[in-house]
């Protein structure tokens, strides 16, 4: 039942198959309705035969922008299928994923459709190999290979032969084998439907198993090419290559590799692509037109650059192409956005940043771990673009300095940026396996230093060392227990408590519920409490055991830096080794951390997996061993006694002069603790800017949350205001658009703080502001307070002056 709760949880809204079963109903199923869904399955897992409903799919073709809607390629089919059977497919993924990842039979080099990889896995190792042959002064002979309708083409029976091989066999393999067979097809186009088409190859599109199933039937794609070739997967986005300084001999070694690939494909099925199977030649030497690759008997276009995952590498690998490509799409976005910020009218500040981040953030940010490295004059570009978008988001003119207009903004400059993404890759890398296959990029190497352009891995080792964390071990990210988490017993865990409001005399009426729920359901169980604390600004942590009937009081001091949820998951493996030891019969564990409890009772924690499976094992255990345990909910700080002494043993921990538990910092850990000093460091960039003083006047301090207008017009004033640059004349001026830059009543210059403070022709509504803003709290009337506007009354005091004056219209 466990598995089947994880797997209608984990769905996402699609569209219904042709049963008309959507994903709202099953998620909103109760208790008796999950269980003849799980006695379908069973009865499904058991005989090997599915549903015929479960093997037809309905295709809606959808029209791609642009294309002529009179040719059949121009649309993209969009297959449905039967949402009972997609829940039952992540079922059985997560048990092959299961098998095949423990097993280590998945190919090191495959990235696509695995946890804890992604597109970058294979850039990183690309971009590195070329930057250590540059500093060689070798050449690297690369080939991005594709396959003819990879996916559509796939051969079945090809597929099962290996699932075979990999040991794959019994009640998994039947499952598999009859999801493949008879599977029928038909298009709806409105309110018409074609007749049912068998499908006779390929894997369900559309299908939940179908990503897992690829990677099988191509996982030894690359089984014959020599060792001393490199190899990278992404799916079917697969690349060979070979550096050396004999472009020749290297050329000559990779076409070995092109034919043994060749060959595999020939005998399972798959054929490559001529056309789009390209290759490129990274080299600062000059290559004869007569060195060149083919496949079946044609050559291969050799080509200067290549778009590969979504990243343009160059034969230089300057990234100029790649920048240049990222500019065009982002010029794109900001006509859309001028479009939708007018001066008068127009969407807020925040939608307009909300389409910034989505559409042009976004965009700037990929691959930049790897383009970082190009010549400043080609990243300048890329923070033209930022500057431009962060002036049409708040309407700030077009003097405002750009470090301000980022404080002002909340967004962080883009080599800021660039080093937090870096490191939190480099993070990635530190916590996976051994078998990953791009984690030995930021291991030493003896061609470090060589280069003048750094490599990912040179490059994430320098930055995080100056975030200060260089040297600290990752727990990894990504695990498998040894007991399978199908076979892991799915805790009890009592919600009860929660919700119970606080009536008059509330702690005493809430430690009356907890103690009756004790009385009632947990009479005769031992209960132990346990709790976790951290120092916020030293990050020293400790926990908590207590089990009052036993005399039993436990606290260790855990390592530094530990995120007080992952303390309280400690607390409460304690616990469970205590009981596992002094094999106590029945006990409820009792403690405060509803998120500990949450992970526990999902079986997912989105930081501290590995250790969540440690509770689970031990739980399992517990129970095949003839022990009951449940684990209940209780409010911290309301006077339940145990749970208050498991508190004090906590924070007594905490004065501890040694670490007693050390635990390696998780990669959300970690991650936080480097988000923290490039925090840092953009304080540190904004005390010691020249620019912005303006601003800096009003705000210190880089984190602070701006409140604004939600109308694009008095939110744009209200930003005019506090970056000190706007349409009064001491702007105008510096523009050359007002020729003194003085107040035409008072002859002074007319600033902000002028307008605001002292200008004559404002006195009376100046006067009703300062009253009104005193009473909502405001005690010194200073530039200073009139524009930190702490809440929303405040910033509506603020317009009204604005209106009042007639200084929104001339801001």
């Amino acid at each position: 039942m466990a598995e089947l709760v994880r797997a209608v949880r984990k769905a996402k809204p699609t569209a219904p198959g042709g049963d008309q079963v959507s994903y709202v109903m099953l998620k909103n199923l109760g208790e008796k309705g999950m269980n003849r869904m799980l006695e379908l399955y069973n009865k499904v897992w058991e005989e090997g035969r599915l549903p015929s409903v479960w093997k037809e799919a309905e295709v809606v073709p959808i029209r791609k922008p642009g294309k002529d809607p009179c040719s059949p390629s121009s649309y993209r089919p969009i297959a449905l299928t039967s949402n009972i059977c997609k829940i039952m497919e992540r079922m059985v993924t997560e048990r092959l994923t299961y098998v095949l990842e423990k097993r280590g039979t998945l190919a090191r080099c495959q990235s696509g459709f695995r946890k804890g990889r992604n597109t970058m896995d294979a850039v990183v190792r690309l971009e590195s190999e070329v930057r250590k042959a540059q500093a060689n002064k070798e050449s690297v002979v690369v080939v991005f290979f594709d396959i003819e309708k990879a996916y559509d083409m796939m051969w079945k029976e090809g597929l099962l032969i290996k699932l075979q091989g990999m040991g794959i066999g019994g009640r998994v393999f039947n499952w598999v084998k009859d999801f493949l067979n008879d599977r029928k097809i038909q298009v709806r186009i409105g309110s018409e439907i074609s007749s049912k088409y068998e499908v006779r190859n390929g894997t369900p599109q559309g299908s939940v198993v179908s990503p897992l199933l690829f990677l099988i039937m191509i996982n030894d794609v690359f089984s014959e090419v020599p060792a001393d070739i490199g190899s990278s997967l992404f799916a079917d986005d697969g690349a060979l290559w070979k550096r050396g300084r004999n472009t020749k001999h290297i050329v000559t070694k990779v076409q070995t590799a092109i034919d043994g690939v060749t060959e595999w494909g020939l005998d399972w099925g798959c054929r490559f692509s001529v056309e789009k199977t390209q290759t490129i030649i990274f080299t600062g030497k000059r290559v004869g037109v007569d060195v060149s690759l083919s496949m079946y008997g044609r050559q291969l276009e050799r080509v200067e650059a290549f778009k590969y995952l979504g990243v343009v590498f160059d034969k230089r690998l300057t990234w100029a192409d790649h920048i240049k490509r990222v500019e065009g799409k982002c010029r794109k976005v900001l006509n859309v956005m001028r479009c939708l910020a007018g001066r008068e009218w127009g969407a807020s500040c925040d939608a307009l940043k909300t389409v910034y981040v989505a559409m042009i953030r976004s965009v700037i940010d990929y691959g930049c771990i790897v383009y970082g490295s190009a010549a400043k004059s080609l990243l300048g570009k890329l923070d033209t673009i930022q500057t431009s978008a962060l002036r049409i988001c708040s309407g700030a003119f077009r003097t405002s300095p750009v470090p301000a207009v980022q404080v002002e903004l909340g967004e962080m400059p883009l080599c800021l940026r660039r080093k937090h993404l870096i490191a939190n890759y480099w993070v990635s890398l530190k916590g996976s396996s051994g078998t990953h296959p791009t984690k030995g990029v930021i291991e030493e190497c003896w061609e470090e230093g060589k280069g003048k352009r750094e490599h990912f891995g040179r490059m994430g080792n320098r930055i995080t060392a100056e975030l200060g964390v260089g040297e600290m071990e990752v727990d990894l990210t990504i695990v498998y227990p040894a007991m399978p988490p199908w076979r892991m017993i799915w805790p009890t865990v009592d919600w009860s408590v929660m919700g119970k409001k606080r009536k008059e005399g509330g702690q005493v009426s809430l430690v009356s519920v907890v103690n009756q729920r004790l009385r009632e359901e947990y009479s005769g169980f031992v209960q132990v409490y346990t709790d976790g604390a951290k120092q916020p600004e030293t990050g020293v942590t400790g926990l908590g055991v207590v089990v009052p009937s036993r005399g039993i009081e436990i606290n260790r001091r855990t390592s530094d830096g530990l995120a007080v949820n992952t303390v309280e998951m400690l607390g409460v493996m304690i616990a469970l080794k205590w009981v596992e030891k002094v094999r106590v019969k029945r006990v409820v564990i009792c403690t405060d951390s509803a998120s500990v409890l949450a992970s526990i009772r999902s079986f997912h924690s989105s930081s501290r997996q590995g250790l969540l499976y440690e509770i689970l094992q031990s739980v399992t255990r517990i129970v095949q061993q003839g022990g009951q345990i449940s684990f209940l909910w209780v409010p911290a700080h309301i006077g339940v006694e145990g749970n208050e002494k498991a508190d004090v043993m906590a924070k007594e921990a905490l004065g501890k002069e040694s670490v007693e538990l050390n635990v390696r910092l998780s990669k959300a850990e970690v991650k936080s603790m480097i988000w923290e000093k490039l925090i840092q460091m953009w304080q540190k960039k904004w005390e010691g800017e020249k620019r912005g003083r303006h601003l800096y006047k009003i705000q210190e301090s880089v984190k602070v949350r701006r409140l604004g207008s939600g109308q694009r017009k008095e939110g744009s004033a209200l930003i005019r205001l506090r970056l000190g640059h706007s349409a009064l004349n001491k702007t105008l001026k510096m523009i050359g658009k007002h020729q003194t830059g003085l107040c035409e009543g008072c002859q002074v210059e007319e600033s902000v703080e002028h307008v605001l403070m002292g200008c004559r022709r404002y006195e009376m509504e100046r006067g009703e502001m300062r009253s009104k803003l005193r009473e909502l709290g405001m005690q010194d009337f200073t530039l200073k307070g009139v524009l930190q506007m702490g809440d929303r009354a405040h910033v509506r005091v603020l317009v009204e002056f604005l209106r009042v004056t007639g200084l929104i219209d001339r801001i």
